[in-house]
């Protein structure tokens, strides 16, 4: 199950990748999961995840039956706090940790290879466009992905770094619509609310005050090694 829920966030981490105009929001999507085990997808039950942007600030919040994850990433680094069953957990990196992370890692990622496309159609009442995004995974098989995005916002993670970012490199575009395999699972985020009023800065800043205090090799452990 701690496998499931490091799969999960990996997956929300993704979609915290937001290019063009609007800079400051929030995107809501009713995120979807097929291929569980039925008695763990009636445990799961629904889940939703809000993504929040301010200038290259980004405040990931998803929340289900069973767990709840926030993730804020700005310039300065990175803060996750996860609450599952009751067990309370918070890991905080600065940028130079995330920098070594990266580094440390054996099998990089191949670049994503994008093709953008004149297809259209409208979701939470934008007219967003498709993309097929082509990824390589660890088993060095590709994997496509069609992916609606509107490029009236900024994309602030184009870089692709960071952990479930590497399939956003170079996008230019906030995704409202893509599906993502992992293993047996499929992942379904689809739009569904969209704000771009303005954000308080405040937004961004998460106490871990209540939850336990952990290094992301701790974390990785605690989830299988992921």
């Amino acid at each position: 199950m701690n496998k499931l829920f490091s799969t999960i966030a990996i997956v929300a981490l993704s979609v915290v990748s937001l290019n063009a105009q609007i800079k400051e929001g929030s995107i809501t999507y009713d995120m979807k999961m097929e291929g569980l085990p039925p008695e763990q997808a009636a445990m799961i039950g629904d889940m939703e995840l809000k993504t929040t942007f301010k200038n290259g600030k980004v405040l990931s919040e998803m929340s289900s039956m069973m767990f709840t994850n926030q993730t804020s990433v700005d310039e300065k680094g990175m803060c996750m706090l996860m609450e599952q069953m009751g067990n309370k957990f918070a890991v905080k990196q600065t940028k130079e940790e995330m920098e070594k992370e990266e580094a440390k890692q054996k099998d990089k990622p191949a670049d994503p290879k994008t093709e953008y496309t004149n297809e259209t159609k409208t979701i939470a009442g934008y007219e967003c466009k498709k993309a097929i995004v082509t990824v390589v995974g660890k088993d060095k098989k590709e994997e496509k992905m069609d992916v609606w995005y509107s490029d009236k916002f900024e994309n602030p993670n184009k870089d692709g770094k960071g952990r479930g970012q590497a399939f956003m490199k170079g996008f230019k575009g906030l995704p409202f619509e893509f599906s993502s395999a992992q293993g047996a699972m499929k992942f379904t985020m689809i739009a569904k609310a969209v704000s771009t009023e303005p954000v308080d800065d405040s937004k961004f800043n998460l106490s871990t005050e209540g939850y336990k205090m952990m290094t992301m090799d701790e974390l990785k452990a605690m989830q299988g090694g992921r």
